[in-house]
């Protein structure tokens, strides 16, 4: 599959029932590791998915599994990535407070309970996770003083312009997390696909598409 037809069917799957479909995005960045890598400024490298990052207790239970791991090539730092979906509500649909051009949206509890997940995640992945790799044959160690992380989640285009700049306020004030929507992703594949082009490459891609 060329990036021209991978673009064409994310484009897609950004509504209808692919836009509600968490396994099946899961499955299209797993098959196509590049698109995460396209999100980030730093350079990153793909370590894994599904990945346990704090360790259960004795009766199995209290583990935290990061849908994917990524770092840093020059660091080595760790940097945990949750997939939600398109569809996935970024602001609440009330206002919390305002009028007119003065309304102001708090954060949905589907992404703030992502952002929430994947600080706990962060923080465990801080104290167990060097622990786990010595327990694991074959799994590299990585630099855990600095752990960030990412969640992939919504769509800009869905929102209007006061909802908009409720949710660009929140996730600027977020440490150490980006909140990336779909169609930001897009714009970037959309990016690279017009880079290539202008540098007379193509781009084939993995076959695994959302929906």
């Amino acid at each position: 599959m060329t990036l021209d037809v991978l673009i064409e069917n994310f484009s897609k799957s950004l509504t209808g029932n692919g836009a509600k479909n968490e396994d099946a995005w899961q499955q299209f960045f797993k098959a196509n590791t590049f698109a995460l890598k396209q999100i980030f400024a730093a350079p990153v490298a793909f370590y894994g998915e599904q990945v346990h990052v704090r360790s259960p207790d004795m009766k199995g239970a209290g583990g935290q599994i990061a849908d994917f791991v990524l770092f840093n090539t020059l660091t080595r730092s760790m940097v945990l990535v949750e997939i939600k979906t398109p569809s996935a509500a970024l602001v609440a649909k009330n206002k919390y407070r305002g009028a007119s051009s003065a309304e102001v949206y708090p954060p949905d509890k589907e992404l703030s309970g992502a952002i929430a997940q994947l600080q706990a995640q962060m923080e465990s992945a801080r104290t167990d996770f060097d622990q786990i790799v010595r327990r694991t044959p074959g799994a590299g160690p990585l630099d855990t003083k600095v752990v960030t992380g990412a969640v992939i989640a919504g769509t800009l285009g869905s929102m209007d312009q006061l909802r908009k700049d409720s949710f660009v306020r929140y996730r600027n004030g977020l440490h150490g997390i980006e909140v990336i929507t779909f169609d930001e992703v897009l714009d970037r594949l959309l990016a690279l696909q017009t880079m290539l082009k202008e540098s007379g490459y193509s781009w084939f891609v993995g076959s695994v598409n959302p929906g």
